[in-house]
């Protein structure tokens, strides 16, 4: 097999190709030629149409490069030609990760400093429909994960969530009760309607019964060795503990999430959200750190991507959920306090980081969300990530199906 250099001009897409490629793929690709270079060869026939490497072409295109590097498949009939454009581009769709496997390779990248940001993905959200699928009381099963639409602090939802299982850890971002408009969303073009629940109509009093009502679930729910993960701003860091002390919750520690870019703000921009640890129950808890030992060099201090660090997915991502949280960020909180294959709990799913951040490490996520736009969000997210589809628990149809029997006029999404 020869590698060959031709003009960029020279090599021409096929114009039946079946394969689709999206912005968000295009982006990443991108970004990993300005990286490394063009590393693999794009295959192309004898006229120098293209057999796979698309996206490659495209990109290339874009950057303004002038060559591409290329192997020309010669001695083939124009039916074999065509077969191979199908098979290369069908055949990596039966592949599977083995997720001990990545999850070292993973651990091995971070311990080593390398910049994640080329395997991270941030933005595969789909954007809110405005007519929901899901409906209040639904159940969804997305593999090994559950999610329903229903309120945290209703002890027969969140029953019906669980069915007797007691996850291990909580990772929740509940609401701050800060309004969305002008606190959240800014002065950008996405606009976002205002959460269903804590987006700043409560009383001082109110809030704080609803965070002493949303931690008494988590701890009900939560395995006696279980830890809790809760998000919080600055502004109600002290109605939080002051929930916790009610809820008789031990705060272990008090992480600072430390964003790249900073947002809005008066006197100081604001740059951090804090994340509360605390422990469950009086049983100790897994310790995945242990000051290295295990080969994660973890502190309470986390740097990660803030939403307006996000560059070209920053609209995508705001359009999708006015606080999206960042996945790598909950999965290593994930990996820190739990082995695979056990439940982490998540009372308010927004945008369903914490159920991409299980499925990626191999953990199985139980979900909470109230507002069923939300749960839409969710559910077609993991379908995009994982190609699967997810399964409606009652009546045993596919989500692309509710959806169609719900309303017929509506644009069906399977798993792709």
């Amino acid at each position: 097999m020869n590698i060959t250099y031709l003009d960029l001009d020279a090599v021409r897409p096929y114009e039946k190709a079946a394969r689709v490629h999206n912005r968000a793929k295009l982006r990443k690709l991108r970004k990993l030629i300005e990286r490394f270079g063009q590393v693999v060869p794009i295959i192309v026939d004898p006229d120098h149409v293209i057999i796979d490497g698309h996206a490659i072409h495209a990109v290339l295109r874009e950057m303004g490069e002038e060559q591409i590097a290329a192997v020309v498949a010669t001695g083939r009939s124009d039916p074999e030609l065509r077969a191979l454009r199908l098979a290369l581009n069908r055949i990596p769709q039966d592949s599977a990760w083995d997720k001990e496997r990545l999850e070292k390779e993973f651990s091995a990248l971070v311990a080593l400093s390398f910049d994640m940001e080329l395997t991270e993905d941030p933005a595969d959200i789909p954007l809110p429909s405005s007519k929901p699928v899901t409906q209040l009381g639904d159940v969804w099963l997305c593999g090994p994960h559950r999610i329903a639409c229903g309120d945290a602090l209703d002890r027969a939802a969140l029953a019906s969530l669980l069915g007797g299982e007691q996850p291990i850890m909580a990772f929740c971002d509940p609401p701050y009760n800060i309004p969305v408009d002008g606190f959240i969303s800014g002065l950008g073009q996405v606009r976002h309607r205002e959460f269903v629940q804590g987006s700043g109509e409560l009383s001082p009093e109110q809030y704080l019964a609803f965070l002493v009502g949303a931690l008494d679930a988590l701890k009900r729910s939560v395995a006696e060795a279980g830890v809790l993960f809760v998000c919080m701003d600055w502004r109600h860091l002290f109605d939080l503990l002051s929930a916790a002390r009610s809820c008789e919750l031990e705060l272990i520690n008090l992480c600072v999430w430390a964003k790249t870019n900073a947002g809005m703000g008066s006197l100081y921009r604001s740059q951090h959200e804090l994340v509360a640890v605390f422990r469950a129950g009086s049983a100790p808890h897994l310790n995945n750190v242990e000051l290295g030992r295990h080969g994660r060099s973890r502190s309470n201090l986390w740097t990660y991507r803030g939403l307006n660090s996000f560059g070209a997915d920053r609209d995508d991502l705001l359009a999708a959920h006015p606080t999206v949280k960042p996945v790598a960020m909950i999965a290593d909180a994930i990996r820190d306090v739990t082995r695979r294959k056990q439940a982490v709990l998540d009372l308010f799913l927004g945008s369903g980081s914490t159920l991409i951040a299980a499925e990626e490490t191999g953990r199985r996520c139980f979900g909470m969300e109230l507002d069923p736009i939300y749960v839409d969000v969710c559910i077609r997210r993991w379908q995009q990530h994982t190609g699967r589809d997810a399964v409606h628990a009652a009546s045993g149809s596919i989500f692309a199906e509710v959806a169609e029997r719900r309303d017929p006029a509506a644009e069906v999404h399977h798993g792709p």
